[in-house]
């Protein structure tokens, strides 16, 4: 076998690197204070149509049920729904005067 001859190794050095990282940020997109405001009308009446519609269920599940506990769960979910419906009925209510406001 032949003999490996040994290699030098050089010094560490306790250099540091400092590498800066570019971040890709989206820029905010300005939209129109009158979009938004259309955009957030929508949302409220989308948000009371569907809680609504819960509310409407689980009555209906609630009137035919037969059992304590599912009576129970669905006087409590109606009861749920029908207070997030009244939230989202104020809340659009209050984005209606506001575009009436504005004119």
């Amino acid at each position: 076998m032949a003999k490996k001859k040994a290699m030098k190794k050089k010094p560490v050095r306790n250099k540091t690197k400092v590498v800066k990282k570019k971040l890709f940020v989206k820029k905010a997109v300005q939209i129109p204070q009158k979009k938004a405001l259309n955009i957030k009308m929508r949302m409220a009446l989308a948000n009371l149509l569907s809680f609504i519609i819960l509310f409407v269920f689980s009555l209906l599940l609630y009137s035919v049920s037969n059992k304590e506990f599912y009576l129970n769960l669905f006087l409590m979910l109606s009861m749920i729904f029908g207070f997030l419906s009244v939230a989202f009925l104020i809340a659009y209510l209050i984005f209606v005067f506001r575009k009436i406001m504005k004119k």
